[in-house]
Order: structure tokens, then sequence, then C-alpha cells
């Protein structure tokens, strides 16, 4: 399979500072990060297309602390832990697929080859976005090996958006198997309750389940944390979606757009904090990150910080 991505999409910065790779270079159980900078398109604010540079600087920003330490550790203030991270982590950064400036049927495509290449030589495909659309070829390329998969999403609608000639598309509406009293393959977290009631709907068919933003900010994070947990109780393989969109605009106005009554930054940090499915895991997508709407930068922070708590083991470990 060969490469096919824009020159030097990476040039500042790395995700975690891994070293930019081919496809051909991966290696079982690595993590494979790549980037897909499609712009929203209208009614949608633009300015997708720089979040994968930003979440990759703002994810190196956040490990800053443990590059600066000699032993790659931090000594928590609050809790008095000492985390290291793994240097020795095998990962590599593909960079951003060429030609990828809006999201249309060629782009979805691309993704779902690229995605299903990653997965068939055992690495762990983490995609950076983008327009939030790109978790349709995403899903796809996954299910192409991963039939039984269980998705894990952060977001504030239970649709993913139209765009171009692509009409808008249930959550649920993505997953190929067949829905069943035993299976739980759809939860979203903190979904803003103004939905079509289709979508609800589709949900219900499915027998997936939804935690509101409304439930997290009326029951605490634990609302969310308890029900992650035994989303992965019955789940072996997970696919966990950040769409930053999730995010009340109050506190981070970098997305496509506007959500009043969402999560705050440290709301979901915390809860990914609390929940361990990082076995599980095998994709990540964060979308809808779109920089130039966030001149304080927390978009992008917060979606960089869910993404490293996400990966949690791969990438850090507790040794005190």
């Amino acid at each position: 399979m060969s490469k096919n991505f824009g020159e030097s999409s990476t040039a500042s910065a790395t995700f975690a500072g891994f070293p930019e790779r081919n496809l051909e270079d991966i290696s079982q159980g690595s993590i494979v990060v790549f980037g897909a900078p499609a712009d929203s398109t209208l009614p949608r604010r633009s300015g997708c297309s720089k979040g994968p540079k930003a979440i990759r600087q703002a994810t190196m920003n956040a490990l800053s602390c443990y590059f600066n330490s000699p032993s790659k550790s931090v000594v928590s203030i609050d809790t008095g832990k000492t985390t290291r991270f793994r240097s020795e982590a095998v990962g590599i950064d593909l960079g951003d697929l060429a030609d990828c400036t809006e999201v249309s049927t060629e782009t979805l495509k691309q993704i779902e080859k690229l995605t299903t290449g990653i997965n068939d030589q055992g690495g762990l495909p983490v995609i950076l976005g983008g327009d939030g659309r790109i978790l349709e070829g995403f899903v796809n390329g996954l299910q192409r090996s991963l039939p039984e998969l269980g998705v894990l999403v952060f977001s504030n609608r239970l649709d993913i958006p139209e765009a171009n000639d692509l009409p808008s598309k249930a959550l649920s509406t993505l997953l190929t198997s067949k829905p069943s009293s035993e299976s739980y393959p759809l939860l979203a977290i903190g979904t803003n309750g103004i939905q079509p009631h289709k979508n609800w709907k589709e949900i219900q068919k499915i027998h997936g389940n939804i935690i509101s933003a409304e439930d997290i900010h009326d029951q605490g994070i634990d609302a969310a944390s308890n029900e992650i947990q035994q989303f992965s109780l019955q789940n072996k393989q997970i696919l966990c979606v950040v769409d930053a969109g999730v995010l009340d605009t109050g506190y981070a106005a970098g997305t496509p757009s506007l959500n009043v009554g969402g999560l705050s930054p440290l709301q979901l940090i915390d809860i990914l904090s609390k929940t361990n499915f990082t076995e599980k895991l095998v994709g990540v997508c964060v979308s809808n990150v779109a920089p130039s709407l966030d001149a304080r930068g927390h978009s992008q922070y917060a979606s960089a910080e869910a993404l490293l708590a996400i990966l949690g083991e791969r990438l850090f470990e507790d040794i005190s």
C-alpha cells in the first residue's frame, strides 16, 4: 500500500513526538496517527482544515513537562503519584492526507482504505480532523475486519453532518452488525437534547444508550464514567470518537457549530481519565477542531488532552 500524504504536513510537530514514517513501517501494536484536514462546508463554520496540525502541537505542549524531564516522569501535585511517559512506546505519524480540503465520497474512500491498511498490519489507527464527516470513512475501514465494533462517541449530536453532496447520517446507521437484545454497540456521551426525533429512535433500534450533557451537569461525571465502564464490559473492540463540538462554546469556541450547555473541557477530560478501555481500543477519531475560531486555543488543547487520556496506558505508566 503506497503512501498518499502531503509534504511536511507535520513539520512543526508530530503527534507525541512520534517519528514520521510510511505505511510500510507499521508494526504490530503500534499507534498510527494520520490527519484528514477536510474543512467544513456551509452552513457550518470553516476552519477545520487546520485541526490536525493544531492537535499535534497542543499534544506536544501538553507533554512538554515529560519531555523536559530526564526520566520522562512527572509528579502530580494533587495525588503525589509519579507518571512516566513511555518514550519507548511504538508509534508513527503518517502526516496528513493529500488533497483532502473538503469531505467528498472520494475522501471517505481514501480514509476507509488507509484505515483498513493500518488495521490489517496490526496498527491502532488514530485519525485527526478535520470535519466530523470523516468518521464515516473511518468506521467503514474498521468494519471491514472488525464487524463487532462498539462505538463510544463524545458528541453534541446523534448524527454526522452533511458535507457537499453527502446528506447527514444518523450515528447508528454507521454500524453494520445486526442489533440484538444482548448487544450494546453504541454509547453517546454529552449529547445536546435538541436532536431530530428520528435520531433518538435510531439509537433505540440498535439498543444503544445516551448520556446527555444535561445528565452529566445534573448527576456529575460518574453518570458518564460508570456507563462507559459498563459499555467496556460488553464490547471486546471499541472505537472512541471525540467530536470537539461536545464542548460548550463558552469554554471552547473552535468548532464548526455552536453548542450551548455542552461539556466543559474539564468534564470531558475527567470522564476519560476515570475510565480505562485502552486494551480494547481499536481506533480513535478526534474531529471538528477549528483552531482559527478559538483565540484562546481551548478547543485543541482539550481535544489533545482527551486523546492522551484515551490512549492511557499505551503512553503512560504509574511508577509510584
